[in-house]
C-alpha cells in the first residue's frame, strides 16, 4: 500500500479484531485481519475514551496506574470500525462495540500515539500538533 503523503489518513484496519493489550509505556492495543495480517494502536500519553453510553473517560498511559487503565481491557474481541487520523495529528479509532479512542498531541517531548499496520506507520510528532504526522509506507 501505498500512504499519502499528507492527510487526513483512512487507515486500512477496518474489520481487524482487537486480541492483545499490553500494559506497559507505553500500552498496546494490537488487532488482527485476515491472513494473519496485524495492526498496533500505541498510546503513550493522554488519550480519550469514549463508551457507548456517551461516557468519555480522561485516560493517560504516562501518568495513570494500570488498574486505572484496565476499562481497555473491555477491548478484547472488539472489531475496528475505522481508524482516522488528521494532519494535525489527531487520531480516531471507531469500533464496533460503539466504544472509541481518541489521542491528539498533548505538548509532551515524545510521540503521543502512532499506528503500525501492513505496509504503513503513522507517529504523532511531539509537541502540540504544528508538526502533524510523520508517515512511513511502502
Amino acid at each position: 500500500m501505498t500512504m499519502p503523503a499528507t492527510g487526513p489518513w483512512a487507515l486500512p484496519i477496518e474489520g481487524f479484531e482487537i486480541l492483545m493489550i499490553v500494559f506497559a509505556f507505553p500500552i498496546d492495543i494490537v488487532a488482527y485481519g485476515e491472513g494473519g495480517s496485524s495492526g498496533r494502536i500505541r498510546l503513550a500519553g493522554a488519550f480519550k475514551f469514549s463508551e457507548p453510553d456517551g461516557r468519555i473517560r480522561d485516560l493517560d498511559a504516562e501518568h495513570q496506574a494500570w488498574q486505572e487503565l484496565a476499562v481497555l481491557l473491555t477491548l478484547r474481541h472488539d472489531k475496528i470500525t475505522s481508524v482516522t487520523v488528521t494532519e494535525t495529528a489527531q487520531l480516531v479509532v471507531t469500533l464496533d462495540s460503539g466504544r472509541s479512542l481518541t489521542a491528539e498531541p498533548d505538548g509532551a517531548p515524545y510521540e503521543n500515539w502512532e499506528v503500525t499496520g501492513p505496509d504503513f506507520k503513522l507517529i504523532a510528532l511531539p509537541g502540540d500538533g504544528s508538526d502533524g504526522v510523520a508517515v512511513f509506507g511502502s
